[in-house]
């Protein structure tokens, strides 16, 4: 089956792509997420969520005031997206439009809901708990519908970090406007397969199944409460076992209280907390990883140690010089990729500021939860929200130049800490020292990595110490500010 990355000629794989390394003729079954989205706290998170919370937030309103036609409208431009390749489809993606039908019958499934009507239904991820014929696949088709836009630019810029080819095309219906409050036809910049555009999705976006789940939710949440609370009020329910403890069981509860959304809705009306409780741990599940990926889209099992040994042996191949910047350039921005996972996301290919007259390698957005990176985030003096890198496949010594370069794409805004990537550093304790300088001028962080450090990271990798990585970056960090 032709995946992406083998179509547009790619040497980068799974675990070294910030995006879903789809197949492009069936689809993977991963589900585009809005809670996956939602518990995020980047730039890009932001806007999606924004965009998501918009539409949702317009279709409500419209069901609110009785406006059948506003509210139909806006659900008649979803449909199942065969451009993202996602999704649980047989054979080839065969995506087919909502149209008013199908729009009028979630409309209504809405409307007839207690959690609309007791107006608890204020987010799209918790849709799938409360509202009647809203299932996963129509939670992940209304986020990647809203979404196009956003994707589209994601994967625009995923094409120009790899020197893809895109084309014009406005086949794929219209964007949503959170401006406007409406859909708009546009034209996205997309790469084609078979003739057919494509949307690439952030792995950070994805899950196997939704996070929040009415089942699960029923049967680990609402089902174990009532269980409790049955016991302890000493019901009828309650049995006894011969040594005489007693217990309830969740067969006689669920006979009960079956499985109905709205009763779920009544059920979070009166105790939200389990509702905050259940969030909460779903969201400490963190992001799909490497080994999932392989296992889910590339039916294959992924050794993260036999992985790491490659990537040492394809760095020390690669010679230094002008003739294999390119190699360099990505294979390095693969391997911070595969190291950095989950917590440098998005990277973008010479990211323009000031308008344009300077640019940077390589911008991540700094998407950590925990770590160096997160504390980078939280630091005053860094404000990491993104990470700046820059390439240089050198044979000389980097030195103030090429350090100069780095600093000037610091702001407050952007943040402060960026890596100089080269092959080597001749007298490392000078250049540290020139790094301190600029620290001490309040001219922002840079952290040099050379090939041996590169070397390293991937060892303690191959070693099961991934962990340690880590605190390499803080002793590098404190190097610039003691």
């Amino acid at each position: 089956m032709p995946r992406f990355s083998q179509v547009f000629g790619l040497t980068n794989s799974q675990s070294q792509l910030d995006f879903i390394d789809i197949e492009l003729t069936r689809d993977s079954p991963l589900y585009l997420d809005p809670y996956a989205i939602q518990i995020k706290s980047d730039d890009w998170s932001d806007l999606c969520i924004d965009q998501i919370r918009s539409f949702f937030t317009e279709v409500l309103n419209a069901l609110r005031m009785d406006n059948q036609a506003r509210a139909t409208h806006l659900l008649s431009n979803l449909h199942e997206p065969n451009e993202t390749f996602l999704g649980v489809s047989r054979g080839e993606p065969n995506g087919k439009a909502i149209g008013e039908k199908k729009a009028r019958r979630i409309a209504q499934s809405i409307i007839n809901s207690r959690a609309f009507e007791t107006g608890i239904l204020a987010d799209v991820s918790e849709a799938e708990l409360f509202v009647r014929y809203v299932g996963p696949d129509t939670i992940s088709d209304l986020t990647t519908n809203v979404l196009r836009g956003q994707l589209a630019t994601y994967t625009a810029e995923q094409c120009k970090l790899y020197n893809i080819d895109t084309f014009p095309t406005r086949t794929l219906g219209p964007v949503w406007n959170a401006q406007i409050r409406d859909w708009q036809a546009s034209t996205l910049q997309l790469p084609r397969y078979n003739t057919k555009p494509i949307l690439l999705v952030p792995k950070l976006s994805v899950r196997h199944h939704l996070a929040l789940n009415s089942q699960e939710f029923y049967n680990h949440h609402m089902v174990e409460f009532l269980k409790a609370e049955y016991h302890q009020a000493g019901a009828a329910l309650v049995q006894t076992y011969k040594d005489g403890t007693t217990y309830v069981t969740k067969k006689s509860v669920k006979e009960i209280h079956p499985l109905i959304k709205n009763d779920l809705a009544q059920f979070v009306l009166e105790h939200p907390e389990i509702l905050e409780r259940y969030k909460a741990l779903k969201g400490s599940e963190g992001p799909l990883s490497n080994e999932d990926f392989a296992r889910i889209v590339e039916h294959n099992n992924f050794d993260e140690r036999i992985f790491a040994r490659a990537l040492i042996n394809q760095l020390v191949a690669i010679p230094p010089g002008n003739a294999e910047a390119t190699a360099y350039h990505n294979l390095t921005l693969g391997i911070l990729s595969f190291l950095f996972y989950p917590s440098m996301a998005y990277p973008i290919k010479e990211y323009e500021i000031h308008e344009g007259r300077k640019r940077i390698d390589i911008k991540f957005t700094n998407a950590a939860t925990v770590g160096f990176f997160f504390e980078m985030m939280q630091s005053p003096a860094a404000r990491a929200n993104s990470i700046f890198v820059e390439c240089k496949n050198y044979s000389q010594e980097v030195a103030n130049p090429e350090l100069d370069q780095i600093c000037g794409r610091f702001a407050p805004n952007r943040g402060k800490l960026g890596f100089l990537l080269c092959r080597s550093i001749d007298n490392r304790q000078r250049f540290i020292q020139r790094c301190k300088d600029t620290a001490n001028d309040d001219r922002g962080f840079v952290i040099a990595i050379d090939d041996s450090d590169l070397v390293e990271y991937l060892e303690l990798v191959e070693n099961s110490a991934h962990e340690a990585i880590h605190e390499r970056l803080r002793n590098r960090y404190n190097e610039l500010i003691n």
